[in-house]
């Protein structure tokens, strides 16, 4: 327990799978901390389609949980208490991350994390901001970086690139000096050329797999027959990669390219990394849309209904 002043926290759990109706805040006790973590006071949690699918059951195949559950993989916040082989943060440090998927939990005021989950706060941006940043921004980093292997001088077509991933992908690619291309419509375009992307294919009136070859990598945010079309488009040895769609193997062969579904872990260096990218303005980041914890249930509404103007994250500091 951090101290005698907390006993229980507000948090938002699911007794089994169901409907965003259903979500409403409880209080619950303050989770055990365990020698390797850090217990942080949580400002403000992102909330991402992977909530929803797995609140709903959709990921309980390869995801399945025990009930009570905490829902949330985002968050930023205050350590409040430190474990006893922690060397790495102290009480008060300004920390972000992305809990594994197995525990979750950062739809609370309080969540236990594994110490090689956290990592210092971005420092030029806001708590607020931070907290919309490690699975979205860890997408795009594990897809370009870990699989990917991006280097300078290829070209890279990224689909759905005005998305909270893709635009995360769009400017790490272009950092790392290669040629993007990416597809968006409406004021994606406008958010796509303020990227700085040096292609962009209104989808909605252009199909990208006729003007579009050759390229190095693809990275299919989208899915379905985004993805199947795309194949045609990676000049022989290249790579597509998917966040959304196991690639076909078959396809893949068929092409002579290779093809693999990216899963995001958790991990500190890739955070630090992010941080770093961010404090030296190589990121822009989106100011989200803020909500109290008490409107969950709105907050997945408006996700799955795609209203929200921007990403969504709840407020826990009030």
């Amino acid at each position: 327990m951090c101290s005698n002043k907390f006993i229980n926290m507000r948090a938002v759990q699911i007794n089994q799978y169901e409907a965003a109706a259903f979500l409403k805040v409880e209080e619950i006790a303050i989770p055990t901390l365990q020698n390797n973590q850090v217990l942080v006071a949580v400002q403000y949690s992102g909330v991402n389609p992977a909530d929803s699918k797995i609140r709903s059951g959709a990921m309980q195949q390869g995801l399945p949980k025990q009930f009570p559950f905490t829902l949330g993989w985002e968050l930023a916040g205050i350590v409040e208490q430190v474990g006893a082989s922690v060397t790495k943060f102290t009480k008060g440090d300004a920390v972000y991350s992305m809990p594994n998927f197995q525990q979750g939990g950062s739809y609370a005021e309080f969540i236990v994390i594994n110490e090689n989950e956290v990592a210092l706060k971005p420092k030029t941006i806001s708590f607020i901001e931070a907290a919309a940043i490690p699975m979205v921004a860890g997408a795009a980093y594990t897809s370009l970086f870990k699989f990917g292997k991006i280097k300078a001088g290829q070209k890279i077509l990224i689909h759905g690139a005005a998305g909270a991933v893709g635009s995360f992908a769009v400017q790490m690619a272009k950092s790392a000096g290669a040629y993007v291309i990416g597809t968006a419509k409406g004021d994606g375009i406008t958010l796509l050329q303020s990227l700085g992307a040096d292609e962009i294919i209104d989808y909605s009136t252009t199909d990208f797999s006729t003007t579009v070859n050759e390229v190095d990598m693809v990275l299919d945010l989208v899915g379905g027959e985004t993805q199947m079309k795309s194949f045609g488009s990676i000049k022989k040895d290249g790579l597509l990669l998917s966040t959304v769609m196991p690639p076909s193997n078959e396809k893949a062969a068929e092409a002579g390219i290779t093809a693999a579904f990216v899963f995001t872990t958790p991990d500190q260096n890739m955070l630090e990394e992010i941080a770093t990218m961010i404090d030296n303005g190589k990121l822009k980041i989106t100011t989200p849309v803020v909500l109290p914890l008490a409107d969950a249930k709105k907050a997945h509404e408006m996700m799955e209904n795609r209203t929200a103007k921007g990403k969504v994250v709840l407020e826990l500091s009030k």
